[in-house]
C-alpha cells in the first residue's frame, strides 16, 4: 500500500477541513470490513474494536473474512500486519492464529500439518516450500515468500513454543549459504553500523550465548544421566550375575530332588510289589488256616453242642484245639 504524502496544508484556506488520515477512516468493526477496507490501518482496526467493545467476531464474518482475504489479501500483507503487533485486542487473538494456519495450508499445500507439534519439524517444511522464493531473484516473490515465512515463524513462536535460537538455526543456510558472509555482515554492523544495528549484533550475540550456555547445561545433564545409568548398568549387572548363580544353584537342587524322587518312586513301586506278593501270600495262610484248620474243629464243637444229647465236653476239647491252633500261628 503506497505512502500517503503528506496534504500541504499551506496552500489551503485556513477554513477547508484537513485531509482524513488511514486513522479517521470508518469501517465496520468486523473482519470483513477490516480486509474490504484497503485504507485500514491494524491500529485503526484495533480502535473501532475497542471503541465497539467487540470481544469475538461471528462466524459468519470469520467465514466471510476467510474468502476476502483469498482475493483482496492474497500475498497475507494485511495479515501479517495484524500479526505483527505487538498488543493484540482478544477478539483478533482468538481469531488471528487460527486463520494463520488456514492461509499457510492454502499457501503451502499439503505438506503443511498445522496439527504436527514438532515446531522445528513444521518450520522445516514451512522453509522447503517457501526456499525457492526466498532465494529468488524477483524482488516480488522474494517479498511474498518473507511475508509467508514471517507469519509462519510468529504463529510458531506463538502457539507452538519456538524458540528465538530454532528459527535463526534453520534460517542461516537460507539467508547465509557460507559463514564467512554471515560474519562480515556481522563485523560490519559492529564496526559502521548503525547504532541500532550494533544493538541487534549484540542481542544476537547474547542469543548464542544463551544457545551456547543452553547446550553445555543439556551436556551435564545427559552427562549425569549417562553416569546415573552406568551406576543401574552396574547393578543391573551385578544382579543378573547373582541371580543366575542362585538359578543355576536352584537348578542343582531342583536336580538332587528330581533324582531323590525317582529314587523313592522306585523303591515304593518295589515295596508295593514286595507288600503285594506278601499279602498274597498271608491270604493264602490265612485261608488254609481258617479253612482246612479251624473251620473242622469248630464245626465238631458245634455238632458237639447241638446233638441230643450234647457232648460238651467233645466241644470244649475242639474249641481248645483251635485256640491252640490260633496261638500257633501267632508265635
Amino acid at each position: 500500500m503506497p505512502d500517503k504524502k503528506p496534504a500541504d496544508l499551506s496552500a489551503k484556506d485556513e477554513t477547508a477541513p484537513a485531509e482524513s488520515t488511514a486513522s479517521d477512516v470508518e469501517f465496520p468493526p468486523t473482519l470483513s470490513g477490516y480486509f474490504s477496507e484497503q485504507r485500514a490501518t491494524p491500529s485503526a482496526f484495533f480502535k473501532i474494536l475497542r471503541k465497539n467493545a467487540v470481544k469475538h467476531f461471528r462466524s459468519d464474518d470469520r467465514e466471510a473474512a476467510g474468502k476476502l482475504m483469498i482475493d483482496l489479501d492474497p500475498e497475507g500483507e494485511r495479515l501479517w500486519a495484524l500479526m505483527s503487533q505487538s498488543t493484540l485486542p482478544d477478539a483478533i487473538d482468538t481469531w488471528v492464529w487460527g486463520a494463520a494456519q488456514v492461509r499457510l495450508k492454502e499457501k503451502l499445500g499439503e505438506a503443511f500439518d498445522p496439527q504436527d507439534h514438532d515446531a522445528a519439524r513444521v518450520l522445516k517444511v514451512i522453509l522447503t516450500c517457501l526456499s525457492p522464493g526466498l532465494r529468488s531473484n524477483s524482488k516480488d516473490e522474494k517479498k511474498n515468500a518473507e511475508t509467508w515465512l514471517r507469519i509462519g515463524i510468529c504463529w510458531l513462536v506463538e502457539k507452538r513454543a519456538l524458540k528465538s535460537w530454532q528459527v535463526a538455526e534453520g534460517l542461516r543456510s537460507i539467508f547465509f549459504p557460507e559463514l564467512k558472509s554471515a560474519a562480515r555482515l556481522a563485523q560490519r554492523a559492529i564496526q559502521r553500523g548503525k547504532i541500532s544495528e550494533l544493538r541487534l549484533a549484540v542481542a544476537v550475540a547474547g542469543l548464542g550465548d544463551q544457545v551456547v550456555r543452553e547446550a553445555a547445561e543439556e551436556r551435564d545433564r545427559e552427562r549425569s544421566t549417562a553416569v546415573d545409568l552406568r551406576h543401574r548398568l552396574d547393578d543391573a549387572r551385578k544382579t543378573i550375575e547373582r541371580l543366575s548363580s542362585e538359578l543355576k544353584g536352584a537348578r542343582k537342587t531342583i536336580a538332587e530332588h528330581e533324582a531323590a524322587i525317582s529314587t523313592l518312586e522306585q523303591t515304593l513301586t518295589a515295596e508295593r510289589q514286595h507288600w503285594g506278593h506278601d499279602l498274597t501270600e498271608t491270604k493264602a495262610e490265612q485261608k488254609v488256616l481258617l479253612g482246612e484248620r479251624l473251620a473242622p474243629l469248630l464245626e465238631d464243637a458245634i455238632d458237639a453242642l447241638e446233638i441230643d444229647p450234647p457232648a460238651p465236653g467233645t466241644a470244649l476239647r475242639r474249641t481248645k484245639s483251635a485256640l491252640a491252633v490260633i496261638k500257633e500261628v501267632n508265635e
